[in-house]
Order: structure tokens, then sequence, then C-alpha cells
């Protein structure tokens, strides 16, 4: 039996939030320069591969017919089985949720599971994510750009039977006494993840909890597993305090240390059982959901028609707020939030505050921030309205219950925007990025032809206020090009980065191109979503350089 099938149910949710992402391209068309490779064997389909959200998608039918697996879908294929073995994966089409099944010596295993994109049907097709669909069945997938090709390797190439890692935790008077561990130690123990160096014959791992409010909790190593040639597979388990127990109440970073024999292991995959949620997680969960929830503003006219307006509050606002706070906004629309004119519009909400009332409820504070059509093209905003939000935990799940609007202020220079003189654009911020700064540095483009000499170019980093050394936020990226050098990308005479997709253009004036580097987000680190939101506003504007 693969040992990745027998693994599948533990460490299914790590491999498809943090695998590599196959693209070539931010849209959804037809690609045909994308091959795929199985078993050391080009394979066709008759219906090709297409791209959307930086992902590459495969026809399931025949790309499961080629692994050897069986798909079952009811009359609408919609819902979607996979059997493999004794593996079976349920999808729905349009859902990025599912659940993969194992049954193992008779006993049935079951672990959802969370798509970064959801299956779609199209013409009658079910496309699946390509790395998902092989790995979640216990093949390898890896990514050859030279190729521009998706090279699957099945089970001849992985071990047969797991083969455990005899391994001993490191003391911390060890760890003390050591100049490399120590460093290693106290580079990355507030960082939850894993980290590791070799000395010797022997290699070194730190596994990390992260950040902790309270003592009373420790990190232990289960069990290390090679489960491929050249890759361990560690489990961890994260021990909290006990109920009632009594705990210095400071902020803590549990961790560990183990060393083993290196052999030929080069390559770790982790899971860290035991982790409950703390406030800081709830809280990014919180501040998420507003601010999805302020996008969906403009999409509800408050002068609306009863029935239209019924209709597209629950339309819009049914995923977000609770069903009665929608009934009384239904009986009262002037205490709703929404768009009362059709200039300006509500186009997010700013959240400056969340702030923990019990441990169901939160109350958060922000600002409705309002467009009109001379903000779009010239960045800053026209308005903003206070509100403030409680968010409580009903059946396990965060909604908006009650709701409380503040009164219109009108702003003219006071929004926040980055101006950048030298050359020529502007990037509007919410309010809760003021005190920014700017890092510059340079991006470094790599030629593919004899004509073309390796060329760099200015990137500017805008950072958020609250980024520190120890808790980094995500920087929202710009690359500054020349046109003759955009051409060269678009013509794949010159590659930047080493992502197999060229930067996103945000914008032009007759000097230069400005574009966002492709998997900029890869770290997915903290706020990574807060820059995507306020990317999909249209933040970037440009206009001539002197």
């Amino acid at each position: 039996m693969n040992i990745k099938k027998a693994a599948v149910i533990g460490m299914c949710c790590t491999i498809i939030s943090t695998s590599t992402v196959f693209a070539v391209s931010n849209t959804a068309n037809i690609n045909e320069n994308i091959k795929i490779q199985i078993n050391n064997e080009w394979v066709t389909t008759s219906v090709k591969p297409f791209i959307k959200n930086d992902r590459t998608l495969v026809a399931l039918n025949e790309f499961m017919e080629k692994l050897g697996a069986k798909v079952e879908s009811d009359g609408k294929a919609e819902k979607i089985k996979i059997n493999y073995e004794d593996v079976t994966i349920e999808l729905i089409a349009g859902e990025k949720g599912g659940k993969i099944s194992k049954n193992s010596g008779g006993i049935l295993k079951e672990e959802e599971i969370n798509l970064e994109v959801a299956p779609e049907l199209i013409n009658g097709n079910i496309f699946v994510p390509v790395r998902f669909a092989a790995e979640a069945m216990g093949f390898d997938v890896e990514w050859d750009d030279s190729l521009r090709a998706v090279i699957i390797k099945g089970e001849g190439d992985t071990i047969v039977v797991e083969k455990p890692v005899k391994f001993e935790t490191v003391s911390q008077e060890t760890i003390n006494g050591n100049e490399l561990l120590i460093n290693m130690y106290s580079n990355n123990r507030k960082t939850r993840g894993i980290y590791h160096l070799i000395d010797g014959d022997y290699i070194y791992v730190l596994v990390s909890a992260g950040e902790k409010l309270t003592g009373g909790y420790s990190v232990a190593i289960d069990s290390i597993t090679e489960v491929t040639p050249g890759t361990a597979y560690i489990h961890a388990t994260l021990n909290s305090p006990g109920k009632g127990s009594i705990v210095t109440q400071v902020l803590t970073y549990p961790s560990v240390m183990v060393k083993f024999e290196k052999g030929a292991i080069n390559n770790f995959q982790w899971d860290l059982s035991g982790e409950i949620k703390t406030d800081e997680a709830e809280r990014n969960e919180i501040t998420e959901l507003v601010q999805n929830f302020g996008g969906q503003l403009k999409m509800v006219s408050l002068l609306a028609p009863e029935e239209t307006l019924k209709e597209t509050m629950n339309k819009y606002y049914g995923d977000y707020a609770y069903q009665e706070l929608i009934e009384d906004w239904l009986k009262s629309p002037e205490s709703a939030p929404g768009k009362l004119t059709s200039s300006p519009w509500p186009g997010r909400i700013d959240v400056l505050s969340v702030e923990k009332t019990n441990d169901k409820t939160y109350e958060v504070k922000g600002n409705i921030v309002e467009f009109t059509s001379v903000e779009m093209v010239d960045g800053g905003i026209a308005a903003k309205r206070e509100i403030t939000l409680k968010i409580s935990s009903l059946d396990n799940k965060w909604v908006i219950t009650g709701a409380k609007l503040g009164n219109y202020e009108e702003v003219a220079e006071t929004s926040v925007v980055y101006r950048n003189e030298e050359y020529g654009f502007n990037f509007s911020l919410p309010e809760s990025w003021k005190g920014y700064t700017i890092q510059n540095d340079l991006w470094k483009g790599t030629s593919l032809t004899d004509e073309n000499k390796d060329q760099t170019g200015s990137i500017i980093y805008i950072r958020h206020p609250q980024w520190t050394k120890d808790n980094p936020r995500q920087d929202i990226p710009v690359m500054v090009l020349t046109p003759e050098q955009w051409k060269a990308v678009q013509d794949e005479k010159l590659a930047i980065g080493a992502a197999p997709i060229p930067p996103k253009k945000l914008g032009e004036n007759s000097k230069y191109v400005f574009a966002l580097p492709a998997r900029y987000n890869f770290e997915f680190l903290t706020g990574y979503e807060e820059v995507e939101k306020i990317l999909e506003n249209n933040p970037f504007k440009t206009f001539e350089a002197e």
C-alpha cells in the first residue's frame, strides 16, 4: 500500500494549503502549452487544462482514467465521488469543501478538506485542481518550468512501507551551548512552523507552535516517519493547560527541538494536532468576515422596492448577517448599511478595532468607505461613515448579530494615499494603513533568449504600520518596468521570479509599466487576505511623471 495514501487523512489539509501552485496565466482561457506527464509518459486529453486564480484545472474524467481511478457523479454531475483503491474523495462542483475517506483494516477514517479552488462544471465536464487530484491519491506531483509541464509520478517512485526514524529530544541546556542551535532557536521559536539545520551527521528540527497568551503549553514530537525517499513526516502535538489550572499570564512560545541521523532526508512535512483557536486567530477571522461583508454593501440599494430589497439583502448579506437582523433591517432600511444613492457608493469597511466582550461575542468598530467615479480615477475616498458591529458565535459560526450606524463624514484630502512622484502613481489605502512605510528594492529578470541580457528594475514595497520583524505582515509590492522590459516579459523573452506565470499589470503611463509580482503572497503572511481585498478595489492610479 502506498504510504502517501495511508497518510492522506492526517496530511491532506497541509498538502492542499501549502503545496506549490501550477499555473501559467491569470486568465481562465484554454492554454494548450500545458503538458502532462504520468509515470514518464506524455498523455493527452481531448479537453485541455485551463487556468483560474493562478491554479491549473484538468478535466476530471479523462484525468482520473489516466491515473487508474473511477469517477461517479449524480445526474447533474454536481456531486462527485472519486474511488482509487481504498481512498474515496467526495467533492461538489462549485464548492471548496469536500471529504476524503480512507479504509484502513476495516476502520473508516474521514477528514474534511478545503480546496483553494472549487471544482467547476463546464459544458458537461468537471474540472479539478491537478495537484490536489493527484496527491490526494498518493502520487508525487512536480512542475517542470522548462517543459511547462505537470510531472506526475506513481507508486513506483514512493516507498512501499513506512520507515520510522529514530530521534531524541534536544535539551534546552544543549541548545544554549551550541551556537548553531541557539541561533536557529532564537530566530524561529516565536513563529509557528518547522525549521531545520544539518550539523555533521545529524539533522536538528525545531517545531514551533507560535505565540500563546499564557503559560502551560508544551509541544511534543509523537513520531517521525520517512514517507517517501528523502522526505520525513513529523507529527507533533500541542499540549494545552488543563481547565482550571493555574498558569502564568504572559505570552509564551512553546516549541521542541529533536535530532536524528540525516541519512538521505532533505525534505519535511508536518502537522501539529491539539491546536485551539487563540483570540488573535479569532480576531483575524472576524476582521475577514467584516471586510467581506463590506464588499457586499454596494450590491444592496436601500431605496429599492420592498421585494427587490428583500431579495438582494438575503442574497448578499445572508452569508454574513443573522437572519433576524436582516429581517429587522427590512423593517427599517434606514438602520441598515447599504447603498443610498447611485453615487457615492459604499466600497468597503475599514476595521479600526476588534474587541472581545465575552467568550462568544466581539464588538467591531470601523468606517464604511464610499467612492464616486472621481475617486476611482484619482484615488482617495468621497465619504466615510462610522459603523459598530456585534459579531456572535452561533452554531460554531461567526455572524453579524447587531449593527449601529454613525453619521456621515465628508472627507477631502484626509484619506490615506501613497503618491510616488518619481514614477507617477497613486495607491489608495485603508485608514488602518495610516503610518505605512516604504521599502525600496530591485527585481531581477532572467533573459530567455540570446539577444536579451538579464535586467533589473525598481520594486517598491508598501508596508503595513504594524509590521515587525517577529510578526511580519503582507507587503504590497509594486514593480516598475520600462515599456521595453514589459514587452519582453509578454513575449516570453524575459522571466521575472521563480513562478511559471508573469507579473500582473497594475497600470502604465508614458514612461513606465507597473505590475504586481506573480504569487507575491505565497507565504500567506498575516494580512494577505486584506491586501487581496485592497487590490480588488482598484487602488492603483497613474499620472505622468515629471
